[in-house]
């Protein structure tokens, strides 16, 4: 039996009887699984299937032969390739005078990311070496302990290193960056298209995906349809906290001691 999140259900209903109705705010969900995909949660870790909510402040991991993708609520699509470890840092909605905030925090390992619907002022992406601020759609990397490797697929970014340094990347541009230099090098490097293979073998992997239209889970590579998650269906919803109704909304009810239950319709 797929292992359920009652533990983080749990948390989250103890966060919203304190007051702190952001602290499991949902943030996305996992539209594409291969193997092993572990979500570190506060008090525990949990596997990620195929149709699994993500949460504000989990760390993603990645297992040798393992991928994933995250597309979270405003339609932005991450990828993460083998051996890989990114913490969700900061998500905030949009409001009607301001832009939203996604920070993506890559501790290891290679990374896809596609922008979604908020301002292009509100996506970064930080490895150990850099931030990456997005003038553009889609860039690939690859963070490594004293480096990060970047290759811009569309559009452009603007990365800013540690040590004060910077450089602008144009689609087609690729740099190897340090904590003191971004250099920019037309074209990408021989065997530096980090997620060629990955794309051909799994194209789901690296298509873009609306959260609004996300339908029930198909099958990964091990043929795992959503086993306890079997008929979900994802439905977004409005709810308190900035996305709490929708966390809680499209998941399974499966029997167990922790499963919340439906409040009654309205009259």
């Amino acid at each position: 039996m797929h292992r359920w999140r009652a533990g983080s259900c749990l948390l989250l209903a103890a966060a919203i009887v304190a007051g702190d109705v952001h602290a499991y705010e949902n943030i996305g969900v996992a539209s594409f699984v291969r193997n092993e995909v572990t979500g570190v949660l506060p008090t525990r870790s949990v596997v990620i299937n195929v149709g699994e909510n993500v949460v504000r402040d989990e760390i993603v991991k990645t297992s040798q032969d393992s991928v994933a993708k995250l597309v979270f609520t405003d339609s932005s699509n991450l990828s993460i390739g083998p051996n890989s470890m990114v913490k969700l840092d900061k998500f905030v909605a949009a409001g009607a005078s301001s832009y939203g905030k996604e920070t993506i925090n890559v501790l290891k390992g290679a990374f896809r990311f596609t922008t979604g619907h908020f301002d292009k002022r509100a996506y970064e992406v930080k490895t150990g070496v850099a931030t990456i601020g997005v003038r553009g759609t889609i860039y690939e990397g690859r963070a490594e302990p004293n480096r990060t490797i970047l290759n811009v697929l569309e559009g452009g970014v603007q990365v800013r290193t540690t040590g004060g340094g910077g450089c602008n990347l144009s689609a087609g541009q690729s740099a190897v960056i340090t904590a003191s230099n971004c250099s920019p090098a037309a074209g990408f490097a021989p065997n530096s298209q980090i997620f060629a293979e990955q794309c051909a073998q799994s194209p789901a992997l690296c298509s873009k995906e609306e959260y609004s239209q996300l339908q029930p889970p198909q099958q990964n590579e091990q043929g795992f349809s959503g086993g306890d998650y079997a008929g979900m269906i994802l439905t977004p919803a409005a709810g308190i906290g900035g996305g709490i109704g929708a966390w809680l909304g499209s998941r399974p009810r499966p029997i167990n001691p922790f499963s919340f239950v439906d409040p009654p319709a309205s009259p």
